[in-house]
């Protein structure tokens, strides 16, 4: 493994394996809605659900970023708008067992529209900035739905899940089951523009500062 690779996957990589394993465990046959596919949690995200045997729909804002997130093994690739109403058609109306929304402010209400009776909404980033206080009872009103709010850290909490987590992610990149999309690397200089093309949506996979 290169040391780029090395350096990209922790983060993000740890991210995937706790919103799959922990924050709503994802099984076999599982609808799973997932946003910013191209992103680079959302690239290793649709390869870690498809391995596990879920089916994933997945949200994006080109053609290239498309294209990346069918090349991860996404079985629906749809734009932003209209998206909980395509999730609908594409589920027969039942809606997506779970959402993982690292957008938040401007996909929110579409992520809540989009799941099943009893669904999951895992809210774990806000690129779009900070969802605005709600009414709880929309929860109730949406069909009995679930909403977690993680970070990273509270599934970190020991060694063994430390190791438990980072065992499987690099065992998966060691065998090439998992593959780790670099998709622009900065020199350390470079760390304002690389904030900026990251708020812009400008990037695809994991950004890296080079010192």
């Amino acid at each position: 493994m290169d040391d780029f690779t090395a350096a990209a996957l922790p983060l993000q990589g740890i991210t995937a394996h706790y919103l799959i394993n922990s924050s709503f465990k994802v099984e076999p046959d599982h609808t799973v809605l997932l946003h910013a596919g191209a992103g680079g949690v959302g690239l290793l995200l649709i390869q870690l659900l498809k391995a596990r045997g879920a089916r994933v729909i997945t949200t994006v804002s080109t053609d290239d970023k498309e294209q990346l997130a069918r090349d991860a093994g996404a079985d629906h690739v749809l734009r932003y708008d209209g998206f909980a109403a395509r999730v609908r058609e594409l589920t027969d109306g039942t809606g997506a067992d779970v959402v993982y929304d690292g957008v938040g402010k401007d996909t929110f209400d579409g992520s809540l529209a989009a799941l099943r009776i009893r669904g999951t909404l895992v809210l774990f980033g806000a690129a779009s900035g900070p969802v605005p206080p709600f009414d709880p009872q929309r929860l109730n009103s949406g069909g009995s739905l679930y909403l977690t709010r993680p970070t990273i850290g509270h599934f970190l909490r020991d060694a063994h899940e430390r190791r438990w987590r980072s065992d499987e992610l690099f065992a998966a990149v060691a065998d090439g089951s998992l593959k780790v999309r670099v998709g622009a690397r900065y020199d350390l200089a470079e760390a304002a523009r690389a904030h900026d093309d990251l708020e812009q949506r400008r990037t695809t996979g994991k950004v890296i500062l080079v010192p």
